[in-house]
């Protein structure tokens, strides 16, 4: 069985140079140069690598993946530029291995370390090295002033050697060194910037208490939506990926959902004034969502197209590019203009007003538990009711609708998940997502058949490249209703399952007033 190298922590005063002088008086050791290198750690702004345990890490021109945790290298591989988006790796397997987990996020360079380590090889009588250990130092900066970060000793097997690397795990034990647990340099280096993995991530994570106030869990849930406004606002202009615009979007449909969805908690004029205000931003950001939808999508266009064709659309996607870029300057405007700060600084001032002692509406004081188990299970009803109707005719019309009221439940499930056990939650937000899924795919073939329409219409035919990119265009319009139509038969399925016993079970378990009185 071969070993892996383990790391052993240095406590505070240890001496290399007399720990080495005693291994020496049982070993022939060979010392190698010291190496300086920089370190810098990588990972998208929503941690994406983080939650999936890994390490990206570069030392010069080489990149490594690993695991938390631990030192064995997963991936390596060299590269000329610091990768940003994925198609930046090199093709194989190093970008299958990432593509589910960056999808279309960029990377940032997070930290840099510098470290300082020295290599020692332990020899046999026939002078073969038969085990490694190597002294690493770790600080932010090159400047021996600069505080220490993590120092420690890797001890490293070398194959068919066994018995060197286990008599070496005991004289470490012996001189006070220990294989660490639990403790990674990541975590280090990342704090010396004042930087916390996994503190940004744009689903909602809240804890509301049953018995609270339903205005007071209200600006909780809208006070949390407005930082990922706030914070994914603020990306925007710099145009670094496209999921910026995505979670601010998100984060602003879910602000209009609470105001519509959480009712008569907070004065009626204020709610519709809000309503409207973010009605508006999120008007302002519908093109260029759209044309990032579409750029996203060339790949998956391509393919869906007969090969003879593939080439041809690439006109299309050039008029996109430079309608995006319009798009963009439009949106980077909007966000300076005097209405949209007003907006937000007005909305920022009313979630921080203090409580009123006496409500204003007949829901403020209402506790929160009682009012997400009405609104969810009437909203659940309604649902249930009008999926029969859409499901009749499967109507485009009627399945949009459908969809906007699945999205509505969903995000009231979100709202107030912590209101309820977990496990139970979690399979009713499940199945909806799936209902919800086919029908937003639906809706989005559909929007893309017409938008396409419309760009073809739009593409001057002016040249041979153009009118053989409208006919490749009507190509692609074909093949996506033949998508719809197939996901329309699909939809029964999703339905029952969705209306399933066990499902309406469960959701009666948790909304009915019951339950109500069983977390009192």
């Amino acid at each position: 069985m071969m070993h892996v190298q383990i790391k052993h922590n240095l406590p505070a005063g240890f001496d290399q140079r007399q720990f080495i002088s005693e291994l020496m008086k049982t070993y022939a050791i060979e010392s190698d140069r010291p190496e300086l290198n920089r370190m810098a750690i990588y990972d998208t702004f929503d941690w994406r690598l983080f939650n999936k345990s890994l390490v990206l890490y570069a030392c010069g021109n080489r990149f490594f993946v690993r695991k938390l945790f631990s030192n064995e290298i997963m991936h390596g591989f060299e590269i000329k530029r610091p990768p940003v988006l994925l198609q930046d790796f090199p093709k194989g397997e190093i970008q299958e291995f990432l593509a589910p987990i960056l999808k279309m996020r960029a990377l940032f360079r997070l930290v840099d370390v510098h470290s300082r380590s020295r290599a020692h090889r332990i020899l046999n009588q026939d002078e073969k090295t038969v085990a490694r250990f190597v002294f690493n130092e770790i600080r932010s900066t090159r400047e021996k002033e600069s505080p220490v970060l993590d120092a420690y000793v890797l001890l490293q097997p070398v194959k068919g050697y066994p018995k060197y690397f286990r008599n070496l795990s005991k004289r470490f034990k012996e001189a006070g060194l220990f294989a660490s647990e639990n403790d990674d340099i990541y975590f280090k280096a990342l704090a010396s910037v004042d930087k916390n993995p996994g503190d940004y991530s744009s689903k909602l994570n809240l804890t509301l208490i049953p018995d609270m106030r339903s205005d007071d869990a209200a600006r909780i849930i809208l006070g949390s939506l407005l930082q990922v406004i706030k914070i994914n606002g603020a990306y925007i202009a710099k145009d670094v990926d496209t999921e910026f615009l995505h979670d601010y979007r998100v984060a602003i449909r879910r602000t209009r959902s609470a105001l519509g969805q959480i009712k008569k908690v907070f004065p009626h004029e204020t709610t519709a004034r809000f309503k409207k205000d973010f009605s508006f931003l999120g008007k302002l950001s519908n093109q260029l969502r759209d044309l990032d939808v579409y750029l996203l999508k060339k790949e998956v266009y391509k393919g869906i197209l007969p090969v003879v064709l593939r080439d041809d659309i690439d006109p299309l996607f050039n008029y996109l590019r430079k309608k995006r870029l319009n798009a963009l300057k439009q949106v980077v405007s909007s966000f300076k203009s005097e209405k949209y700060r007003q907006i937000l600084h007005d909305w920022e001032s009313f979630l921080n007003e203090p409580q009123k002692d006496a409500p204003t509406t007949s829901n403020a004081d209402l506790r929160i538990l009682t009012l997400a188990q009405k609104r969810i299970y009437k909203k659940y009803g309604s649902i249930v009711e009008a999926s029969s109707r859409a499901l009749e005719t499967l109507d485009d019309e009627k399945l949009h609708a459908l969809r906007i009221e699945c999205k509505k439940l969903r995000y009231l499930m979100e709202f107030f998940s912590s209101l309820f056990p977990r496990k139970k939650i979690n399979v009713l937000i499940k199945q909806l997502k799936k209902l919800q899924n086919k029908l937003g795919n639906i809706n989005d073939l559909r929007v893309q058949q017409q938008y396409l329409l419309h760009i073809s219409e739009k593409l001057p035919a002016t040249n041979q490249k153009n009118k053989k990119a409208v006919v490749a265009i009507g190509a692609l319009i074909g093949s996506l209703d033949t998508e719809k139509r197939m996901l329309k038969n699909t939809l029964p399925q999703a339905f029952e399952n969705f209306a399933s016993p066990d499902t309406t079970r469960i959701f009666g378990e948790l909304f009915s007033p019951k339950y109500s009185k069983e977390v009192s």
